[in-house]
């Protein structure tokens, strides 16, 4: 029989019509009958029976289509009364109905479901009586539907009581159940559902939390929760995790579940490690799963980069180029569809993060305690070293960061208006993460720990805001999980390129036709293990490009391009210990706004010295990691951040204590010189280091930032500092060829030559520089020569084991020394390209003609000029020399040029005359041939060369006349460093005598005494007036001797 609710439920408005019947008005297939008039024409027994065969779908009878209650109409029976399901009996029913052990059968529905299902429908007819009450104004149509509206209400609480019960950990045991989820069927049956309301409506889920929400709510939906994650935990991120997105998106759509779920234990269990809270935390696993990165999903770098089983030689390309048998479309649309697809998981994931935060303080706190947790556990991924298996995947990291940067989207606005915020002091107070170990910008542990001490007994403390919470979690997850990524990649794509290389060589071996000579065993050895090789180096393809797929998606570098610049602009105001509301986009352009950054006030700011160093580290390999493999981004970004921050800190050199800091920041302007593309036919094209000569910081403080650092770098204060020096300085006088063409910048470098004590030091460092660079250089070279003429000679098939032995050293003698050719030459190059320019600019000579570098510049000038023109130059020739960056006549001409720009000095004439160790005519008459053959110099330029040597043949007869004059020199009036005629000499406080010039050349490398290496500064030195007094009184006597035996000749 069919109820007139279900009319009620379709129908909105009813013409009246009498009742003729009551037979009439039961049967549905009367027309004349209202839904009304039949409904007010059962008793409310009747009725009650109706609705309840409807909604539960069960009879007191056998009945088709209906489940058959046996127990109850049993009951019934034995108490003598009517078969009928009145309110009265909905209760039992309702029990029986749901112990029957048929619901153990497949065949019969999901008690839960079962019951949503009759609360739904059950709640429709509520939906229509409230609506038939407020149409009907007659007294006993309201009275009717308004006695039915209650037992409605009644039945529904019924429902709902017992749809807690068939889930609830504690009771569903009480019900036979025809599925294996357990408490946990809500959350599995949603983790399936595309469309979870059309099964579980909003009003349904409100009105069960109402009902529960002291009752059980908790126990119901912790093992709801449980239930979606574990069916998370076998998606993946091509394997249909969107519906458990759903159900928990779903779920926290309602405050309460919101507030419920990060109160669970399993919310952010304290007995996880880094590695297993990715999948025990209620998080983990939609953080974790969801990754695009291989160590993540170990199968997703074969499911979308596998190769298809050949292995071309491709594969051996340098620089990690070679893709093996993968094509290049197939590889930038897998990486397009992995990269498409992880940007919706993080909007995903920070819609989850952002309802959590926003559902109130309590959860906002559990948020921030989990990911400052998961940073805890992960301290390990900071270090250099890391033992993979012992921390969370760069996967489940990166996620992370993914949402800390979106919940930080409203602070990285462009003009910085939110600056203000972030609490410059938050590592100072903060208990959030420990770094009591972490190196500081400019402190050293213990008097960190002194300082802070002291700043919190003088500095009240407030709980931090959110926007410094989110400010340093972003930063610290850019540390522990991208900055730690990255060095992974890079040392994974070095041991890549390694074994391109060894597939490379032995596919060089093996075309040439060595293996052909070797017996069939050997050969096939050879063979077997080159294929190893390329399947080893396939798979290896294969994860590599599945890593790029996440380190390089361009939106997720531009987001962090951005939360850099507030970084790094936040870093400056710390510096400048401001805490004015400045327009902070306009300092970054260069506008200083009246704060003094150069220099910045004498008095460290607190705040500053003692942030983790990391930070400025983090900077740095993040841009050098962009400009090393996504250059090309920056082609749209002006880096007007990045230009501030490096002209603030390089500028201000006590700043930052650890000089690789700054060598970073350098090495860095020098990757902006560099060209972003090289065609197919070598020419290049674009270059980022517009900035220079645009940006106002840039255009005033460029030049004797990067000045100050060539001087500074000379003691670095570790032991390696003899070699690294060489690259940092190569990355300067890149920069500076840069510069050079640029007239302001060149104005600078000729105002800076004026300072003399300054620029001096520089020349004297250039020029130390380029003596060790082609010393080193051309010793490798005859190296080199030596060894090639040597294995030229093929190894004889009779060849001793001791003999192959041999030959391999050699061999590995070979490799080595061309390293140390190619790193040395190419420094040489530059410093020697470095000395051609600045010398040919006539108002920067005066520093190359103090006494204490003329004699080194012109020694060493003469000293190459006969290596590269000399009698022996022949031990110079090698193999290929473009392979070391040894262009000999190059080299030769910009020596030459030095001289020419010089030769008008007489200063440089006279030094030039003193070496009586390396000048000779004859060399520079056979460079002078050298250049004119192959037209490297004009013949007015040769001519100014020849006259040059002229001067300087004058000056040696000079000297030579001098020294007859002078005969020998008493041993108190000779320098004890260079055993020259002392000129001016200064007494040290070791009490030694040093002639002045000699004292100076010296502290321009060292600043110790020379013979007691007491620690020496130039004012230490006291001149020696009487000393001096006496050579000049013995010179004078000795000249008049010689003028009067030159009489008595006559």
């Amino acid at each position: 029989m069919k109820s007139l609710e279900e009319a009620f439920a379709t129908t909105k408005t009813v013409p009246k019509q009498p009742i003729k019947n009551k037979s009439a008005a039961t049967s549905p297939s009367v027309p004349s009958k209202s839904p009304l008039e039949v409904f007010l024409s059962y008793s409310d027994n009747e009725w009650e029976h109706i609705i309840c065969d409807s909604v539960l779908t069960v009879a007191l009878t056998n009945q088709p289509n209906k489940i058959f209650i046996q127990s109850v109409a049993e009951e019934l029976q034995n108490e003598n009364r009517e078969l009928q399901m009145i309110s009265e009996h909905w209760e039992r029913i309702l029990y029986a109905r749901l112990t029957l052990s048929e619901n153990n059968s497949s065949d019969m529905p999901v008690l839960f479901d079962y019951l949503v299902q009759a609360w739904i429908r059950i709640n429709v007819r509520i939906q229509n009586l409230t609506k038939l009450c407020q149409d009907q104004s007659t007294i006993e149509v309201t009275s009717v539907a308004t006695r039915r509206l209650e037992k409605l209400k009644e039945f529904s609480a019924l429902t709902m009581n017992y749809t807690s019960l068939v889930i609830h950990p504690d009771m569903i045991d009480m019900f036979p159940q025809n599925h294996s989820f357990g408490a946990g069927y809500w959350g599995a049956q949603m983790a399936q559902l595309d469309d979870i309301e059309s099964k579980y409506p909003r009003e349904f889920v409100i009105a069960f939390i109402k009902r529960f929400a002291d009752e059980g709510l908790a126990e119901i939906l912790n093992s709801t929760v449980k239930s979606i994650l574990t069916v998370m935990r076998s998606k993946r991120i091509y394997d249909n995790h969107q519906n458990c997105f759903r159900a928990f998106t779903f779920l926290i759509s309602f405050k309460e579940f919101a507030e419920l779920i990060p109160t669970f234990n399993d919310w952010n269990p304290d007995f996880a490690n880094a590695r297993s809270v990715e999948f025990l935390s209620i998080l983990g696993p939609l953080l974790s799963q969801t990754s695009i990165f291989p160590d993540s999903d170990p199968a997703l770098a074969d499911r979308y980069f596998g190769g298809d089983g050949t292995y071309p030689d491709s594969m051996f390309e340098p620089d990690g180029r070679g893709l093996g048998s993968r094509n290049l479309g197939n590889v930038n649309s897998a990486m397009m569809s992995l990269r498409d697809a992880s940007n919706l998981v993080q909007m995903n994931l920070h819609s989850i993060f952002l309802s959590l935060i926003k559902t109130g303080p309590a959860a906002k706190e559990k948020v921030l305690s989990y990911l400052w947790r998961v940073l805890t556990l992960n301290a390990k991924r900071g270090q250099l070293q890391v033992n993979r298996i012992e921390v969370s995947t760069d996967g489940y990291m990166h996620n992370l960061l993914q949402v800390c940067k979106k919940l930080s989207e409203p602070i990285m606005d462009l003009s910085f208006s939110k600056i203000g915020l972030i609490d410059s002091s938050f590592f100072l107070h903060s208990n959030r993460f420990d770094h009591s170990e972490t190196t500081r910008i400019n402190v050293d542990n213990e008097s960190c720990k002194q300082i802070t001490k002291e700043w919190l007994d003088t500095h009240p403390i407030s709980p931090p805001n959110f926007v410094t919470e989110i400010f340093f979690l972003t930063l610290s997850y850019h540390h522990f999980g991208l900055l730690s990524t990255i060095r992974y990649y890079k040392n994974f794509v070095k041991e890549l390129e390694d074994m391109q290389k060894n597939g490379a060589r032995h596919a060089a071996m093996r075309d040439s036709g060595q293996w052909a000579t070797l017996d069939p065993m050997m050969r096939n050895a050879n063979e077997q293990g080159m294929i190893r090789l390329q399947k080893e180096l396939d798979k290896l393809l294969g994860i590599k490009l599945a890593m790029e797929a996440g380190l390089f998606d361009k939106a997720m570098l531009e987001q962090s391009i951005q939360f850099y610049g507030l970084v790094m602009v936040w870093l400056i105001k710390c510096a400048a210990g401001s805490n004015s509301k400045l327009e902070w986009f306009k300092v970054a352009q260069g506008n200083p706004l009246g704060l003094s950054l150069f220099p910045l006030a004498p008095t460290p700011v607190i705040e500053f010295i003692t942030l983790p160093e990391w930070i400025i580290e983090d900077i740095c390999e993040f841009y050098l990691f962009l400009m090393r493999y996504q250059a090309p981004i920056f082609e749209h970004h002006p880096r007007n951040e990045f230009i501030a921050f490096s002209m603030v800190m390089l500028s201000n050199s006590a700043l930052i204590k650890n000089p690789y800091l700054k060598s970073k920041l350098v090495e860095i302007l020098y990757s902006f010189t560099l060209p972003l593309w090289r065609t197919a036919s070598g020419e290049t094209l674009g270059r980022l280091d517009a900035p220079f000569v645009t940006h106002p910081y840039a255009k005033t403080h460029l030049v004797p930032a990067i000045l100050g650092f060539y001087i500074e770098v000379e003691q670095t204060g570790m032991s390696s500092q003899f070699y690294d020096k060489f690259n940092i300085r190569y990355n300067i006088s890149q920069i500076l060829k840069s510069l050079w063409l640029d007239h302001a910048h060149r104005s600078i470098i000729v105002k800076l030559s004026h300072n003399t004590d300054f620029f001096v030091k520089f020349v004297a460092l250039l020029m130390n520089d380029t003596t060790f660079l082609l010393d080193e250089s051309l010793s490798k070279l005859k190296e080199i020569g030596t060894i090639q003429t040597e294995l030229s000679i093929p190894l004889a098939s009779t060849a001793t084991q001791q003999e192959r032995q041999t030959r391999q050293e050699r061999e590995g003698a070979l490799q080595s020394a061309e390293r140390q050719a190619m790193s040395y030459m190419s420094l040489a190059n530059e410093t020697v390209h470095m000395l051609s320019y600045l010398t040919g600019n006539p108002e920067i000579v005066g520093p190359f003609m103090a006494n204490e570098i003329v004699d080194r510049l012109a020694a060493m000038l003469d000293f190459n000029l006969v290596a590269l023109a000399g009698p022996r130059c022949t031990e110079l020739k090698v193999k290929n020399p473009e392979k070391y960056r040894f262009d000999p006549r190059k080299l030769l001409s910009e020596l030459v040029d030095i001289f020419i720009h010089l030769s008008h000095r007489s200063e440089f004439v006279a030094a030039v005359a003193r070496d009586e160790r390396s000048f000779d005519k004859a060399v520079f008459q056979r460079a002078a041939s050298i250049l004119n053959k192959h037209s490297l110099k004009s013949p007015d330029e040769l001519s100014q060369l020849i006259a040059f040597v002229g001067h300087v043949e004058v000056a040696v007869r000079e000297n030579v006349m001098e020294e007859e004059e002078l005969g020998d020199i008493p041993d108190e009036f000779l320098d004890p460093l260079l055993f020259t005629l002392m000129e001016d000499p200064v007494t040290l406080p070791s009490g030694v005598n040093i002639d002045l010039s000699t004292l100076r050349s010296h502290l321009l490398s060292d600043q110790h005494d020379p013979f007691n290496r007491q620690p020496l500064k130039l004012e230490d030195a006291i001149p020696n007036v009487e000393l001096k007094k006496k050579i000049v009184e013995w010179k004078e006597l000795k000249r008049k001797n010689k003028q009067g035996t030159a009489m008595d000749l006559s």
